[in-house]
């Protein structure tokens, strides 16, 4: 088993998810054909901040909001945010961002949100009700509008991102100008359009991996953490492997432990997860139910298409220093 030790542990980002369900049923995500109701569940605030207190002693990680679920449905959220900058961790937010203005989008900047990213999949109104079930393209661009101003006017350093993603490969080219015009350059977000992936398997995007370059995606052995609101068995705080384990049938399996019950340092460093690390590092991905058919696993290095941020490095999540493969 390869274990990773504790002593010098240096935690880049974790993922803590708020809130396991979701306002809206995206064509692209496994949400839209149903979550399992054990994982569509709120985290307690007090299950929350236990976490944050359980990582303090293992660096300054990013905090993520989101995991898969949507975290804008959790009308206290920024008590979350506010848990994260009271210990002095960033806080991000991955999300739709339609509940994300007035009053409250104020109150979660106030709080000390480090960066939101509004997920915009469709270059105009028409696409984005087609692939996001909603008619809110010129809301969200509101939204993030609002966001932008009311930042700039309290001097607040959250970032204000937009995540994008090509639809039809043959178009690719089309669809980056298009997304350009019509949302980032309009709005001024720092922006990113990818490929779609796969969810571990339970999405079929448009196009095909190499699949001669099959080897480890690096985050069983990366310095990250997921958490998940929900759990199994009528427990919370799930830890798993990745945020794309997502939904039937790969979530339920692919759970190592659960906060609620063992310490951080158990589940860690416990048989499951090490297992889970021995496995990729021989590449005997075939043995991993939730991990065989995940696209992450094959070497795609023009799977981000475009983006504005010019320090973002492929494979490096957002604020962290972390290379993992992608």
């Amino acid at each position: 088993m390869n274990s990773i030790g504790l002593d010098n542990l240096q935690l880049q980002r974790v993922v803590i998810e708020v809130f396991g369900g979701c306002n809206y049923t995206c064509q692209m995500c496994p949400q839209s054909t149903g979550r399992e109701p054990s994982f569509l569940r709120k985290m307690p605030l007090k299950q929350f901040e236990d976490i944050l207190d359980q990582i303090m002693p293992y660096g300054s990680p990013v905090i993520n909001l989101e995991g898969s679920g949507e975290p804008t449905m959790a009308t206290d959220l920024p008590e979350y945010i506010a848990a994260c900058t009271s210990r002095g961790f960033r806080s991000y937010m991955y999300c739709n961002g339609a509940r994300f203005r007035d009053q409250y989008m104020r109150d979660c900047i106030d709080a000390g949100l480090s960066l939101i990213r509004f997920s915009v999949i469709g270059y105009n109104s028409e696409l984005y009700n087609k692939w996001m079930s909603k008619d809110n393209f010129e809301l969200i661009k509101d939204n993030a509008r609002q966001a932008k101003a009311y930042k700039e006017s309290v001097e607040a350093k959250t970032s204000i991102d937009s995540y994008h993603l090509i639809l039809d490969p043959e178009q690719a080219e089309y669809e980056i100008a298009q997304y350009q015009n019509n949302f980032i350059n309009d709005v001024g977000t720092k922006a990113y359009i990818w490929k779609m992936h796969n969810w571990s398997g339970n999405y079929t995007p448009g196009y095909t991996r190499d699949t001669s370059k099959r080897r480890t995606c690096g985050r069983p052995a990366s310095a990250e953490l997921t958490v998940r609101a929900g759990g199994l068995d009528g427990h919370r705080a799930a830890v798993t492997p990745c945020c794309q384990v997502l939904g039937p049938p790969t979530e339920s399996k692919s759970v190592l432990g659960h906060l609620d019950t063992q310490t951080f340092e158990e589940v860690w460093n416990g048989e499951l997860y090490n297992e889970l690390r021995h496995l990729h590092d021989t590449e005997q991905f075939d043995k991993i139910d939730y991990c065989k058919g995940c696209d992450f696993l094959y070497e795609d290095p023009e799977v981000l298409v475009w983006t504005n941020d010019k320090k973002y490095k492929l494979g490096q999540p957002q604020g962290t220093n972390l290379g993992m493969n992608t």
